[in-house]
C-alpha cells in the first residue's frame, strides 16, 4: 500500500490511475480504427478516380470515331471520292472556281478539324488518286498511297472494312521517320450504297498530350502516379515524368501485364517500392487506366493519426492531472495561502490579504486575520502619506532655488558670446538647448500643444545633429491642421533619442534617415517615429516595453508607454515594428483634444 505524506499527492495519483486505464485502450482501439478507414477511402479514391478518368478517355475515343464515321459517309465526300475523272493536282486545297463541291468538302474537313482540338491531323487517300491532308500545328509529307498500301497499318485498317481502328503510333503515314506523338483513328471509306466498292482510307490524329492533359488535370496526390495503356499494353500517357518507371512498362511487357491484370486494390513492388494500385478498362477498346499510390505516403497518413491519437491521448492525460491538481489545491490552497501570508508580513509585505471561497473555520480564521491586516495598513499609510507630504515639500524647496530665469539668461550670455566670436555652430546648440529647457519645463505643466512638441523635438535633434553631424539626417513633418491640439509633452525625444544613439550605432556608408510625422487619420492623431538603421528582433522589441525600473538604460521608452496608458487611458501606448537590417518604426495614437478644458476632462476621467 502506497502512503503519501501530501494529501495532494494522493488525489493525483488516485485520480490518474483512474483515468489512465480507459484512457489508453481509447486511444489504441481509435489508432486502429482511424488507419483502416485511411486505406478504405485511399482505396475508394483510386477506383473512383481511375473510373472516371477511364470513362473521359472513352468519351474521347467515341467522339473521334463518331468524326470518322461522318466524314466517312458525308455524300460530298462519297461524290469526291467516286469521282475517278480527278487528276492528282486535286491533292492540294486550292479554291478551284470550277469545283465548287471539292471547295465545300475541304472546308467542311478543315472547319471540322478546327473544332476538334485533340486532333493533330486529318489525311484521306483516294482509290482515285485523291489525296487530302490537315495538319494542325506543322506540315509533313505523307507517304504516297500505292507505297503505304504495303504497310501493316493498311492491312489493319482495311481488313476492318470500314470498323475505326486505333493505334498508338502514326509513324507509318509520313516519310520522314521520327517518333510522331499521335494515336491515330483510322478507316477503309466504302460506298455508303455499294459496301464492296472501296473508295479509300481515313486517319485521324489525337494528339497524346491531349490525352496526357486529361490524365494530368485530375486532382489528387502529387505523388500518384496515373498511367494510360492501349489494347497491346503500350503507355500512351502518364501524369507523371517519371522516366525510369515509363522505360519499365516500354521494356518489360510481362511486367506490365501483371499490372493490368489487377482489378482489385493491391500492394505492387516496383524497383524495391510498393504502391498500392488499382486499374481499371476502358469499355469498348480495352485501354487500361492504372493508379499508382506510394504506400510511404500512405503511412506517412499513419503516422499522422498516430501523432494525433498521442496528442489526444496526452492532452486528456494532461486535463486529468490538470483537474486532480484543482481538486486538490482546493482543498489545500486556503491553508498555504494563510501561512504564505504571514510569512510576507513578516518580511515587510504589508499589504495583505487573503480570499476564502469556503464558509469553514478556515475562512473565519482567515476573515480575522484580513481584518487585523486591514487596521495594521491603515496605521502604515498614515504614516507614509506624512512622510511623502514631507518629502513634496522639500523637494519644492529645492526646485524654488533654482531660478528657471537665472538658466535662461546663462544661456543667453553663452548664445551671443558664441556668435560675436563668430562660433555659430556652438551659438545653435546653445540656442537649442535654451529651447529644449523651456519646452520641458512648460511652467510645471504635464501638456501642451504638438507645435511645440515638434519645437522641442527639433531643439533635441539639433543638438545630437551637431555631436553627430554624419550619423544621421532628420526629416520632421507635421500637418498644420493639428498643431494646436494638446499632448502630454516629452513623447518623441525618448523615441528619438533611442533611435539616434542605436539605429545608427556603428559606421554606417551613409548617413541613416530619421524621419518624425504628425497627421490625422480616422479621427486621431498618428505620430510616428520611423529610420532606417540596425533594426530589433521580436525579442529585443518585446523587451524594451518591459524594461525592469532599476535597470540603467530603456527606461525613457517604457516611461512614454506607461505615461500614455496612465494620462490618456489603456487604448493608447506605443506599437513598434521593427525588422533587423531594415529600420525600426514607432507608432504614437492620441485622441484629438482641442482646448485646456478638453484636456482636462480627459485627464480626470482617467482617475487624475
Amino acid at each position: 500500500m502506497l502512503r503519501f505524506k501530501r494529501l495532494q499527492s494522493k488525489i493525483l495519483f488516485s485520480f490518474l490511475l483512474l483515468v489512465l486505464i480507459p484512457l489508453l485502450g481509447l486511444g489504441a482501439s481509435s489508432y486502429l480504427i482511424s488507419t483502416s478507414l485511411v486505406k478504405q477511402q485511399t482505396e475508394q479514391n483510386q477506383e473512383q478516380t481511375i473510373r472516371l478518368v477511364a470513362d473521359i478517355i472513352r468519351q474521347t475515343l467515341d467522339d473521334a470515331e463518331d468524326i470518322s464515321s461522318f466524314i466517312m459517309s458525308n455524300d460530298s465526300i462519297q461524290m469526291l471520292l467516286g469521282d475517278t475523272g480527278l487528276s492528282p493536282n486535286t491533292a492540294t486545297q486550292s479554291e478551284s472556281a470550277s469545283d465548287l463541291r471539292q471547295k465545300m468538302t475541304m472546308e467542311y474537313l478543315s472547319n471540322l478539324k478546327q473544332a476538334k482540338k485533340y486532333l493533330s491531323f486529318l489525311i484521306i487517300y483516294g482509290e482515285n488518286d485523291f489525296l487530302y491532308r490537315d495538319f494542325a500545328t506543322y506540315y509533313r509529307q505523307v507517304v504516297p498511297y500505292k507505297d503505304f498500301q504495303n504497310d501493316p497499318l493498311y492491312i489493319a485498317t482495311a481488313s476492318r472494312d470500314g470498323e475505326a481502328l486505333l493505334s498508338s503510333s502514326s509513324s507509318p503515314l509520313f516519310i520522314h521517320p521520327r517518333s510522331y506523338d499521335e494515336v491515330i483513328v483510322g478507316r477503309r471509306i466504302v460506298n455508303n450504297y455499294d459496301p464492296e466498292d472501296k473508295l479509300g482510307m481515313l486517319f485521324l490524329g489525337i494528339n497524346r498530350q491531349f490525352l496526357t492533359s486529361i490524365i494530368q488535370d485530375v486532382k489528387i496526390s502529387q505523388t500518384t502516379n496515373l498511367l494510360l495503356f492501349d489494347d497491346n499494353y503500350k503507355l500512351i500517357a502518364s501524369k507523371l515524368e517519371d522516366k525510369r518507371m515509363n522505360n519499365l512498362w516500354e521494356s518489360n511487357i510481362r511486367e506490365t501485364k501483371r499490372l493490368l491484370d489487377q482489378r482489385d486494390s493491391s500492394i505492387f513492388s516496383i524497383h524495391d517500392e510498393s504502391y498500392l494500385s488499382a486499374a481499371t478498362i476502358v469499355d469498348g477498346y480495352g485501354w487500361h487506366i492504372v493508379s499508382l499510390a506510394p504506400l510511404q505516403d500512405i503511412q506517412k497518413q499513419y503516422s499522422i493519426v498516430l501523432k494525433i491519437t498521442l496528442l489526444l491521448t496526452g492532452s486528456l492525460l494532461l486535463i486529468a492531472v490538470l483537474i486532480s491538481f484543482l481538486l486538490s489545491r482546493s482543498i489545500t490552497l486556503p491553508i498555504k495561502d494563510l501561512l504564505r501570508s504571514m510569512s510576507h508580513f513578516r518580511h515587510g509585505m504589508t499589504k495583505q490579504k487573503v480570499h476564502v471561497n469556503s464558509r469553514d473555520e478556515i475562512w473565519l480564521l482567515t476573515h480575522r486575520y484580513n481584518e487585523m491586516i486591514t487596521e495594521l495598513n491603515d496605521m502604515i499609510q498614515k504614516v507614509y502619506i506624512t512622510q511623502t507630504n514631507q518629502k513634496i515639500m522639500e523637494l519644492k524647496t529645492l526646485q524654488a532655488q533654482i531660478e528657471p530665469h537665472f538658466l535662461y539668461n546663462t544661456m543667453d550670455y553663452i548664445f551671443f558670446n558664441s556668435k560675436m566670436n563668430g562660433d555659430e555652430e556652438t551659438a545653435q546648440v546653445v540656442r537649442s538647448l535654451s529651447d529644449l529647457f523651456r519646452l520641458s519645463l512648460n511652467k510645471g505643466n504635464n501638456y501642451y500643444t504638438l507645435a511645440e512638441e515638434f519645437l522641442q523635438v527639433k531643439a533635441y535633434i539639433r543638438i545630437q545633429h551637431a555631436r553627430f553631424p554624419n550619423r544621421f539626417k532628420p526629416e520632421v513633418e507635421i500637418d498644420a491642421a493639428i498643431e494646436s491640439c494638446y499632448t502630454l509633452k516629452l513623447l518623441l525625444q525618448p523615441i528619438v533619442e533611442n533611435a539616434i544613439l542605436h539605429a545608427f550605432d556603428g559606421s554606417p556608408a551613409e548617413p541613416g534617415v530619421l524621419r518624425i510625422t504628425a497627421k490625422m487619420a480616422d479621427g486621431q492623431i498618428v505620430l510616428a517615429v520611423e529610420d532606417n538603421g540596425c533594426g530589433m528582433s521580436t525579442e529585443q522589441v518585446a523587451e524594451l516595453l518591459q524594461v525592469a525600473y532599476r535597470s540603467k538604460g530603456g527606461y525613457g521608452i517604457r516611461n512614454v508607454n506607461e505615461r500614455l496608458h496612465m494620462l490618456l487611458g489603456p487604448e493608447y501606448g506605443l506599437r513598434i515594428h521593427s525588422e533587423l537590417g531594415k529600420g525600426t518604426s514607432v507608432i504614437i495614437v492620441l485622441p484629438v483634444i482641442r482646448s485646456e478644458e478638453e484636456w482636462r476632462l480627459r485627464y480626470e476621467s482617467n482617475g487624475h
